[in-house]
């Protein structure tokens, strides 16, 4: 069964307005690496999964779960689209990948707590 997960950015922290001029003139960086986040996570994305991402009370894009889960590494802290020296995500060395397949929205969502991951609840 496909779950349909949310991702919450900080916007102190991520530059979405750079992230998509680069999606539009770099294919490469459509394929993102997401950050675990500091939670326990009883229940973890799998391959085929769906992620809204939300920044600012808004999801503005969407893409699909394309790893077998969770990969230890940095590849999430090296993202030019993260801003400043200290960021709470780069604590955890966990990552998963997401293919990004659309970018540029601006959709109202509902407050849903402050964890990195979350499960999207059905509307």
């Amino acid at each position: 069964m496909i779950v349909h997960w949310r991702v919450i950015f900080n916007h102190k922290l991520w530059n979405q307005e750079k992230y998509e001029e680069s999606f539009k003139n770099q294919p490469e960086v459509r394929r993102f690496a997401q950050s675990k986040g500091k939670c326990k996570m009883i229940n973890c994305p799998k391959k085929g999964d769906l992620v809204s991402f939300v920044y600012k009370k808004k999801i503005v894009m969407r893409g699909i779960i394309d790893s077998e889960g969770f990969e230890i590494g940095t590849e999430h802290i090296l993202h030019s689209a993260n801003i400043g020296e200290k960021r709470p995500h780069t604590q955890c060395n966990e990552y998963i990948w997401v293919k990004i397949f659309e970018v540029g929205l601006s959709i109202d969502i509902l407050p849903s707590g402050q964890r990195t991951w979350a499960k999207l609840k059905s509307s």
